[in-house]
């Protein structure tokens, strides 16, 4: 195998994981600040429907249901607040990511491209 397409494999092979890895990332603090948001909502709605029924004239288990969703309420709510401020920025916003993205395409075909033809070069010279 020629040197030349020994390193195009050998490049290739490090770039191609680059390139899954940005399209598969997800964060796990932002699923669970969704899953944290949905169940908030749904409890709170729950709180209102049986805030409605009870009224003056609910019992006890109903009055000990409505008082068991305040708490969950307020505990996710303070789970909530703890998970935000720990969301790390983003280093780079969208268009300086693809800048980036450009100038390591740039870099890669420069780089390439004097690899690739320093053999041909060198055949000129022999003939």
């Amino acid at each position: 195998m020629r040197q030349g397409s020994l390193f195009l494999l050998f490049a290739l092979s490090f770039a191609i994981p680059f390139a899954h890895a940005e399209q598969g990332t997800t964060d796990p603090t932002t699923e669970r600040q969704a899953e944290l948001e949905q169940r908030l909502s749904a409890n709170e709605q729950r709180r209102e429907e049986l805030n409605d029924s009870v009224g003056a004239t609910g019992t006890d288990a109903e009055r000990a249901q409505l008082a068991h969703l305040r708490q969950e309420n307020h505990r996710l709510r303070m789970q909530l607040q703890q998970g935000q401020p720990k969301a790390q920025p983003h280093l780079l916003n969208d268009q300086q990511q693809w800048f980036a993205v450009g100038g390591g395409v740039g870099v890669l075909g420069f780089l390439l491209g004097v690899l690739t033809t320093r053999g041909r070069r060198r055949r000129q010279w022999l003939n």
